[in-house]
């Protein structure tokens, strides 16, 4: 029997189930403040962009952020491995400070759009190494009720983010949604100084990969980039092809290299293992639902119920809460019952349900109707993240947790933002044929006179309806108001079709959940991966680990991987 790690190193980890939970505390600390930075930002950017000036790169403060943190969280797990958990994290952490400092101080919105980018290098780091200490820290068997926090966290987030940037941006200014990460971030960098264990360093200096790193980091740069230019410009935009065709190649090219390096930052052979690989299409597919889910059902609140865009945002309230309670329960129940695939089967048939059901909603929909959908997806999806994370690290040697995490983390968000702009060229594209189909062509000739190319934006168009009907004559105002109809029947129609396809899509992943093979969760840290079950899949799964482990240049799959966290 193989033995843990704390087994084999009493002497280290004497106090290590305190310092654990402690170190477990601080890192799910930092990960509500890299989470919350993200949420915080979108309300308070009117304001800043009145102070700052440069509304033609609004989306920009964002996309930044979201590119140099995609850049970083592919590669950063297995750096972590080499140079030491608790040094890179630490690292992080100061980067996300710095960042936070810098941005607040701006004085002009190319600044901003700078200092974002280099927080979000440091969100990155945190994002990268988070679920990694975890696994660290925490047997499979473990892991997941803390996995379940974690991603409980990034639902809270999600609710007080908005919360928290409004008041701070009314009531002391917008740049305290940035100076409020310092004297927090402070606190816990100290607190996990002293807390995170410490382990001794490897005798051997680290082998870097830079050219593996430098390749998957700019590709996925690359692809973010051209997803996030077509979900604003379109596909015909000049640049997206190039950036995505590009930043394909480029990790491409960096996984043929992968393959013949010893210290590959992404092994290419842990794809082999079905369990793996199945857990990565799955996630891919629920980071695209999750976004289409919050970016278009606050458009179909505003456009079609008619609520504010506020109030809205409170709306989405009953999905995070549903999340947070979906991924804390989820994650205990993993962790008593050790039974993945049924709970990951469970949460994912519920995504789905959601999904449908939404699809449904018509333009006389409630509140109350969409408040119940998003219960079911918030619930669905917080059940079934902490498995995928877990049977994803459970598949594989301990030497390869980090690697695996980072490619589940990157996974995600390639889904979000690929998924979020296809959804949206498809939603556009219905829109458009929709709206047409409700109306004459000399009524299309008169709406596009009086409103131009807001017509076909329906956030912009909402916006400039009330001031059309405020000097409009009488007759005017019934065109206007019908014009409003059919754009309101016309975005319904097309936003219950892109709910469609998700739940589509959510039933591809259903089918991908099935075929995971349930082996027993690790007990201890450093066990090898249990023997897969009799049948045509055990030989597939016996190849990929010794894959793995041939080309780490391990003799074996029990050996331990060196001591990780030294600072």
């Amino acid at each position: 029997m193989v033995e843990s790690r704390r087994s084999t190193e009493p002497a280290e980890h004497d106090h290590l189930p305190d310092r654990r939970i402690l170190t477990f505390v601080g890192v799910m600390s930092a990960m509500f403040l890299s989470a919350l930075d993200q949420t915080i930002v979108g309300v308070s950017m009117p304001r800043i962009i009145k102070e700052l000036n440069g509304f033609d790169r609004y989306t920009w403060v964002t996309t930044v952020y979201l590119l140099t943190s995609a850049a970083v969280v592919p590669v950063v797990g297995k750096l972590s491995e080499q140079l030491g958990r608790k040094r890179v994290f630490l690292v992080g952490i100061a980067m996300f400070l710095v960042g936070s400092a810098l941005a607040g101080a701006s004085q002009s919105l190319d600044q901003l759009i700078l200092f974002r980018g280099f927080q979000g290098i440091g969100g990155g780091v945190l994002t990268g190494t988070a679920f990694a200490i975890i696994a660290d820290l925490f047997s499979p068997a473990e892991r997941g009720k803390y996995t379940g926090f974690m991603v409980g966290v990034f639902g809270l987030a999600s609710i007080l983010g908005p919360l928290a940037g409004g008041y701070l941006t009314d009531n002391v200014g917008w740049r305290w949604i940035f100076y409020v990460n310092l004297p927090i971030g402070l606190v816990i960098w100290t607190a996990l100084l002293y807390t995170f264990p410490s382990r001794r360093r490897p005798v051997a200096r680290p082998r870097i990969d830079y050219v593996g790193a430098t390749g998957i980091s700019g590709g996925a740069a690359l692809m973010v980039m051209g997803t996030s230019l077509a979900g604003v410009n379109g596909w015909i935009y000049f640049w997206v092809w190039p950036c995505i065709s590009g930043g394909a190649a480029m990790i491409a090219a960096a996984m043929w290299h992968e393959s013949r390096t010893p210290e590959a930052v992404l092994p290419p052979a842990l794809f082999k293992s079905s369990i793996v690989s199945l857990s990565m299409a799955v996630t891919f597919i629920f980071g695209a639902v999750m976004l289409a889910a919050i970016t278009y059902v606050p458009l179909f609140l505003q456009a079609v119920v008619g609520v504010s865009s506020t109030y809205s945002g409170l709306l989405m309230l009953p999905m995070m809460a549903g999340l947070i309670v979906g991924a804390t329960g989820g994650g205990f129940l993993l962790s008593h019952t050790g039974r993945y695939r049924i709970q990951g089967l469970a949460g994912i048939t519920a995504v789905t349900t959601g999904m449908y059901l939404l699809s449904r909603l018509n333009v006389t929909a409630t509140q109350a109707e969409v408040g119940r959908d998003l219960v079911v997806v918030g619930l669905g999806l917080g059940i079934s993240t902490p498995v995928l994370h877990v049977i994803s690290q459970n598949a594989v040697p301990q030497r390869f947790v980090s690697s695996a995490t980072s490619a589940l983390q990157f996974i995600r968000q390639m889904g979000g933002t690929l998924g979020l702009a296809v959804l949206g060229a498809i939603f556009a594209q219905n829109y458009k044929s929709n709206l047409i189909s409700h109306m004459t062509l000399a009524q299309q000739t008169r709406a596009q006179y009086m409103f131009g190319d807001a017509l076909f934006n329906p956030q912009k168009l909402f916006d400039l309806v009330p001031q059309r009907l405020a000097t409009a004559l009488p007759q005017d105002k019934l065109f206007i108001l019908g014009v409003l109809n059919d754009v309101k029947l016309g975005l319904t129609q097309a936003m219950v079709h892109g709910f469609l396809i998700t739940a589509v899509f959510g039933v591809v992943a259903l089918v991908f959940t099935a075929l995971i093979k349930e082996i027993p969760l690790r007990r201890a840290i450093d066990e090898a991966p249990p023997p897969a079950p009799p049948g045509p899949e055990a030989a597939t799964t016996l190849m990929s680990t010794e894959g793995v482990a041939a080309h780490s240049g391990s003799t074996g799959l029990l050996d331990h991987p060196r001591p990780l966290g030294a600072i």
